[in-house]
């Protein structure tokens, strides 16, 4: 009787394991590797440096690493080849991004961009309307020609009008203006308060549109499908950082120049509007208008269609996944 009830056991144990092991969708944070995440010099980018430094990421029970660039475009095109599991762009940026790479999915903005995203020019220039026949270079794959392209419509001038200059990265764009190898520059901060400090003007922000420049957080739909828990983690310890930096902004500055070596005059967020959770959930509305991400993604996905940039419409609702903003407390 005692080996018939030693065998029950082991069976009863074995049972067990079985059931557990197949209703695990994650393997324990400890077999994970961390989340990367690539994050370029974007104030409105910085939460997730914030949350990492004020230990949000591991209290949440995520392991996240960030890495931080001043230039967006390497990472962009690394994501695009599969690498890290997240990045944070401009919304037009994902929807250029999402035509090399299917995969991708926006799950949450970050800010709505006002001020701090800018067409800078050099001094002598007076007006929009003075760049026909002037050389611009963009910032920003993706957004970036639909903002200059917007701001040229309200001079009554056209794409036709100026001339594009490629960029290779935002310092050599900087030189470039300075040195008036160029005439204008769309860019965001800190390049924009650079620009300035180096003799050039703002002429167009984000604000004269007001939505126009949301940016956002995504990642690779595997990522999604295979650790959603880490996933909505790390969104709460993002939440949490701008919770924190809105209601401590000269200490969150404070440490976000010392992570990342920016000055605290380049971290300012006057330029931008952080967004909450739950302002987050309002912008996750259809709607008609730039107060939804539904409306803004197809701005940008019908413009570049038009330009020719990408070959078959895209489906904003297979690309923007607004099932992890509800899932969040």
């Amino acid at each position: 009787m005692k080996l018939y009830r030693y065998f029950q056991v082991i069976a009863l144990f074995f049972f067990s394991f079985i059931i557990t092991a197949c209703g695990t969708s994650e393997p324990p944070a400890s077999e994970l590797p961390p989340l990367e995440i690539a994050v370029d010099a974007w104030p409105g980018f910085m939460p997730v440096v914030l949350a990492a430094e004020l230990g949000y990421f591991e209290e949440e029970g995520v392991e996240v690493k960030y890495v931080f660039n001043e230039s967006s475009r390497q990472q962009r095109l690394e994501f695009e080849g599969g690498g890290y599991d997240g990045i944070t762009l401009a919304l037009g940026s994902f929807i250029a991004v999402s035509a090399e790479a299917p995969d991708t999915r926006v799950v949450m903005l970050s800010d709505i961009s006002t001020t701090g995203d800018a067409v800078v020019v050099r001094s002598e220039i007076e007006s929009i309307a003075d760049l026909k026949g002037k050389s611009i270079v963009l910032g920003a794959a993706g957004y970036g020609e639909v903002v200059v392209s917007t701001m040229l419509q309200q001079a009554g001038l056209s794409g036709d009008d100026v001339i594009w200059v490629a960029m290779q990265n935002e310092n050599e764009a900087l030189e470039m203006l300075k040195d008036g190898r160029v005439d204008a520059f769309q860019t965001w901060e800190p390049f924009v308060t650079r620009a300035v400090q180096d003799g050039a003007k703002v002429i167009f922000t984000g604000a004269d549109v007001p939505g126009l420049i949301p940016d956002a957080v995504g990642f690779h739909e595997r990522v999604l499908l295979e650790r959603p828990e880490d996933v909505k983690a790390f969104m709460r310890g993002w939440f949490r950082a701008v919770d924190y930096w809105l209601a401590n902004p000269e200490a969150a500055t404070r440490l976000l120049s010392e992570a990342v070596g920016l000055s605290p005059e380049e971290l300012s967020i006057d330029g931008m509007e952080l967004l909450t959770l739950e302002q987050n959930r309002q912008f996750f509305e259809p709607g008609n208008d730039f107060s939804s991400i539904y409306y803004a993604a197809q701005v940008y996905l019908d413009f570049f269609v038009r330009k020719g940039v990408i070959d078959a419409p895209l489906d904003v609702n297979t690309l923007i996944d607004a099932s992890f903003i509800y899932a969040l407390p």
